[in-house]
């Protein structure tokens, strides 16, 4: 039977559920979709259904085409005049602007699908791209890049193509509310699972102020539903500077029928992620139904005729015993009949 619930981890619960509660209209996070992913909200709904648990962040699965960001701005704000207030803001927004709309650093995202990528599915035929290198903002090149001097010097700005499976983070209650997380997760094949924080495992001392239960900074554990097998990624472009200032061209490295393949690998990846995620959601209400069972912690009952270890080898011992003593019997009626055969004969 799992351990009771503290009361800080059930006011965490309660705030979680109520943000997630919002209309989908209304819903918006941190991430570049700003909601939660349509192929695991099954998932989050049963997790959060159970008793000790609540997820805080996941991601269902996505392909991606990522441009890093500018590597020198943050050296062009440290040069600024210190002194200077006002440019110093002006410049640090800029780039806070920028890695916000980017979504990741100071980068953006290009392209973002959580489902496997496929053009011709485009509702609007009128927003079908005609290519690959079309649908994910890419300029065709001859695979040499061409940088600029600054570019040299500064790093060139690659476009890199990902695969990243489900990654889910789940607050459990106590570690024994987190154990079924991680088993399921193994046992699914998320194999880098693991616990967030260390923290969790920190003994407060009774007496100290920090042992009651309600203390808000008491820790628990999170654990991170993560595998690295599925993932891909690779470079597929980079910025090309232009000699006017304007706009740097998102130039591609590779070919139609490259980008073509990593899409292939991508979408084979999304149908075992999927077997996976749903693979983990049967084990884990599995292992937690089990472990929330009134009886999980009552011993098994004993198959009829089973014997203590202990009484068996005593009793074996005591045939045994019989045994011997039986032979030795028989051994000694025998040779009294043949003394007496031999004394009948005259010997």
């Amino acid at each position: 039977m799992l351990q009771s619930i503290p009361p800080a981890f059930a006011a965490r619960k309660s705030k979680i559920l109520s943000d997630l509660s919002v209309p989908d209209a209304e819903y918006t996070d941190l991430s570049p979709k700003g909601s939660v992913d349509e192929g695991i909200r099954d998932l989050i709904r049963d997790i959060n259904g159970l008793d000790g648990l609540v997820t805080t962040s996941s991601c269902a699965g996505r392909a991606s085409v990522f441009v890093e960001g500018s590597k020198k701005s943050k050296s062009k704000t440290a040069t600024l005049d210190k002194q200077d207030d006002d440019a110093v803001k002006q410049a640090e927004d800029a780039v806070q602007k920028f890695a916000v709309s980017g979504g990741k650093g100071e980068g953006r995202w290009l392209f973002v699908s959580h489902d496997p990528v496929n053009p011709e599915t485009l509702a609007d035929p009128e927003r079908r791209p005609a290519s690959y290198h079309a649908l994910f903002g890419l300029e065709p090149g001859d695979g040499i890049p061409r940088t600029t001097a600054s570019e040299s010097e500064n790093g060139v700005r690659l476009v890199r193509f990902h695969y990243d499976p489900m990654i889910l983070h789940v607050m459990a209650a106590t570690l024994h509310h987190a154990h079924p997380v991680l088993t399921a997760a193994s046992n699914a094949g998320f194999r880098e699972s693991g616990l967030q924080s260390l923290r969790c495992l920190e003994m407060i001392p009774e007496n100290s102020s920090q042992a009651s239960s309600t203390d808000s900074s008491t820790p628990s554990p999170i654990v991170a539903v993560r595998s690295s097998g599925l993932s891909l990624e690779s470079i597929i472009g980079y910025c090309e500077e232009t000699s006017d200032g304007a706009e740097p061209v998102i130039r591609s490295l590779v070919t139609e029928e490259y980008l073509k393949m990593l899409v292939a690998l991508a979408n084979e990846r999304f149908v075992v992620n999927k077997s996976r995620v749903e693979r983990f959601r049967t084990k884990l209400l599995e292992l937690y139904a089990a472990a929330s069972s009134p009886t999980a912690n009552t011993k098994p009952k004993k198959p009829p005729g089973w014997e203590d270890p202990q009484v068996r080898r005593e009793k074996k011992r005591a045939e045994g015993l019989r045994r011997k003593a039986e032979a030795a019997r028989q051994k000694a009626s025998m040779d009294s009949d043949e003394a007496e055969v031999d004394i009948n004969l005259g010997f």
